[in-house]
């Protein structure tokens, strides 16, 4: 079931940064202090980078532009922080996401997944940190899917982010205390202490469940 949110689309993408972006600032709480800024582990891209576009390009995955019709699922919002490694904010940092829709199914033409599309759906969207290196994306959690009938994905987010002063990367998000994660291979590839950088504990904020991730950049040599 959709969650409500008291929170118009356009009240939502209300206050809209440069590059064409908007950043909810209504869901990104001031940012908390950090006790240590360890780089975000990298992650494979994976195959299903989309190949072609939305027209709408903005930071709300859950309506696409012109449409009355939410997509299916359980409605999330994830915000945080693009920093570097000395905990320094990232302002102007592109941030992109991508992932499957309620159904695991990605609106690619590589994905064999039979699962349905979700034609309300954005599938993948962009913002720009703001002054604080703040960001936050309106989602929906993405649903499980099987990889080649071996094993089965956990839920997950594909970000990529990218900085005039800083590396670009690549990376997943997960969600915590989902059973999946422990049999994932591509999870499973680094030490506990990695995995415990990607996986994300989503609360309750303004009636609906928030997860704060930061993404930590290594600064590019002058």
């Amino acid at each position: 079931m959709t969650i409500q949110v008291d929170v118009s689309r356009r009240a939502f993408l209300r206050g809209t940064f440069s590059l064409g972006t908007a950043l909810t600032l209504e869901f990104v709480e001031p940012a908390l202090a950090i006790s240590s800024c360890f780089l975000t582990p990298k992650e494979t891209e994976g195959p299903f980078f989309p190949v072609t576009f939305p027209l709408d390009k903005d930071n709300d995955l859950t309506q696409l532009e012109g449409s009355t019709k939410n997509a299916d699922g359980q409605m999330i919002v994830v915000r945080g922080v693009v920093q570097d490694e000395l905990c320094r904010p990232a302002p102007g940092a592109m941030v992109e996401i991508w992932q499957a829709c309620t159904t695991g199914r990605y609106n690619h033409p590589r994905d064999r997944n039979p699962a349905k599309v979700d034609p309300h759906f954005q599938y993948w969207g962009r913002t720009v940190a703001n002054e604080r290196g703040e960001y936050g994306f309106k989602t929906i959690k993405p649903g499980s899917y099987p990889v080649n009938w071996f094993w089965t994905r956990p839920p997950h987010i594909h970000f990529k982010v990218y900085s005039r002063h800083h590396h670009m990367l690549t990376t997943q998000m997960y969600f915590s205390g989902d059973p999946l994660n422990e049999k994932d291979r591509l999870l499973g590839e680094h030490p506990d202490q990695d995995q415990e950088k990607f996986i994300v504990s989503f609360a309750e904020f303004r009636g609906i469940p928030t997860g704060h991730f930061d993404l930590t950049l290594k600064t590019r040599q002058r």
